[in-house]
């Protein structure tokens, strides 16, 4: 048996193991679904753009026009996009009682899509759009259709404020109750998988700490290393959508 079929069976043990199992993804969970990731060297988006300029709430609101066709032209690629095998991993490991819930970095709602239940969305979702005035959420459909009709500051029906899409902007705070769920979520976790995350971006890179205090152990799956790499049970660099259906279906034999 070589090094990476001795992980994926170390892996497949640890979830039949256990009885709460969280996952965390990031965007390394749907580059293999067509979608760009952020940090990777040569590739990443924040290579190409400026974040400050295109994904800040500052820049949004003081170029709306040109900030929404970067993220239009974005969530083409995000609404074109369908659920990988990583994704449907989960949704059987879910099936099969072993799964908790999700906790994922990324707004493209392809967990969702792939029929896994209990999905926190730390950072929002490219499928509403809110009021940045009195908070009404929309479909994204809303502010699409007001952008085609070259309105380049789309409004609210309720209000007349500005439209945004309802993910976390840089410089917005995450959702208070999001992040009091995602709490609760990891308090009893006895398995932290972490698929596809860099770790660089905070809260989130501080749950796999949290995780370990409260007793969990931890499982990374991530192209490149991490800084938590050596507090981890396991560790995998492969794409998540090669080495999650192995370690599914060897969960399923030794369960049944």
């Amino acid at each position: 048996m070589n090094d990476l079929d001795s992980k994926i069976q170390q892996i497949a043990q640890l979830i039949i193991d256990s009885e709460n199992i969280i996952a965390l993804t990031g965007a390394g969970m749907s580059t293999e679904s067509g979608i760009p990731d952020f940090r990777s060297p040569g590739t990443g988006l924040w290579e190409k753009v400026n974040p400050d300029e295109f994904a800040s709430i500052h820049s949004y609101v003081s170029d709306t026009g040109k900030n929404l066709k970067f993220m239009l032209d974005m969530g083409m690629q995000i609404f074109k996009s369908k659920a990988n095998k990583g994704h449907k991993s989960l949704t059987k490991l879910q099936k099969l009682g072993k799964l908790n819930g999700v906790l994922t970095q990324n707004i493209d709602g392809l967990h969702k899509r792939a029929k896994t239940e209990n999905v926190i969305e730390l950072h929002g979702t490219a499928h509403e759009a809110i009021c940045m005035q009195c908070h009404t959420i929309y479909p994204i459909t809303k502010l699409i259709d007001q952008v085609l009709k070259s309105n380049i500051s789309p409004s609210c029906d309720a209000c007349n404020g500005l439209l945004k899409p309802n993910a976390i902007f840089f410089g917005e705070p995450l959702n208070s109750d999001t992040l009091l769920a995602a709490e609760k979520m990891l308090s009893n976790c006895d398995l932290f998988l972490i698929l596809g995350s860099s770790l660089l971006v905070y809260p989130v890179a501080f749950y796999p700490r949290k995780a370990l205090v409260n007793g969990s152990k931890l499982v990374i799956i991530n192209i490149q290393e991490t800084d938590m790499d050596d507090q981890a049970e396991v560790v995998l660099h492969e794409r998540i959508g090669e080495v999650m259906p192995k370690i599914i279906e060897i969960v399923i034999e030794k369960l049944h």
